[in-house]
């Protein structure tokens, strides 16, 4: 399957956040989009998810239009995000969190199986299931926030700064579980991250956004290896 957005334009109001950029992803791989602080990649992923309305463009999966259909519908379709600052519904506890992502699933069989994987890929879960997830640390809440989004198993699974305010020993593990997705299923995933490092050095393919625009495309190591990309934001 492939998911494509093209020409896409959003704003805020009478702010342009989005100027026509153009982006893809399929099955089984990973792309990485960076940027700074403001750049446009949040309201990239929430474009695609339908949770912020698009100007102009397109949002295409597997060929079919999805630009207009609201974000459950887009949920239902396969595509899937674990979106920045987590989301958790904190006085739920972690299973019950786990339950609400997977809303669509109407049998039980297959729940127990999907909680399962859910488990075995992060382990820290099963320990706190019956623990409010407000209670979590900030690392445990992001994983959470990834096996809520992966409970489904959607075709697309879109991450939205998942280091963000982790320690680096949590990070890299949930990096760890992130770059092993690809490898041992068909999801594709589209990582927003400010740590290029981080995300082109597990990514396929990179995007550098910039002001809402896209003004690199490579294969991630020929980004990592861009004296643009080093000065911009690996400080080399």
């Amino acid at each position: 399957m492939k998911l494509e957005i093209e020409k896409l334009t959003a704003s805020y109001g009478s702010v342009r956040a989005l100027h026509g950029i153009d982006l893809y992803c399929e099955t089984g791989e990973m792309v990485a989009v960076i940027g700074s602080n403001g750049a446009g990649k949040s309201t990239t992923l929430n474009c695609i998810c339908g949770v912020v309305p698009v100007s102009y463009g397109e949002v295409r999966l597997d060929g079919l239009d999805i630009l207009d259909r609201p974000p459950h519908e887009i949920a239902a379709m396969g595509i899937a995000q674990a979106p920045e600052g987590r989301r958790m519904f904190p006085r739920l506890t972690v299973l019950e969190n786990l339950e609400m992502g997977a809303y669509l699933l109407n049998d039980n069989k297959t729940l127990k199986k999907r909680l399962e994987y859910i488990y075995d890929l992060f382990p820290k879960l099963f320990e706190r299931k019956g623990q409010n997830a407000g209670n979590l640390s900030g690392g445990e809440q992001q994983m959470l926030a990834i096996g809520r989004a992966l409970i489904r198993e959607p075709s697309f699974l879109l991450l939205d700064e998942p280091s963000l305010g982790l320690a680096p020993v949590v990070v890299e593990s949930i990096f760890d579980v992130i770059s092993g997705l690809v490898r041992s299923s068909d999801v594709g995933i589209i990582l927003v991250e400010q740590n290029a490092v981080l995300a082109l050095g597990i990514a396929d393919r990179g995007y550098v956004l910039e002001n809402g625009r896209i003004v690199l495309e490579s294969p991630a190591k020929a980004l990592l290896d861009d004296e643009r990309v080093k000065t911009a934001y690996i400080g080399g």
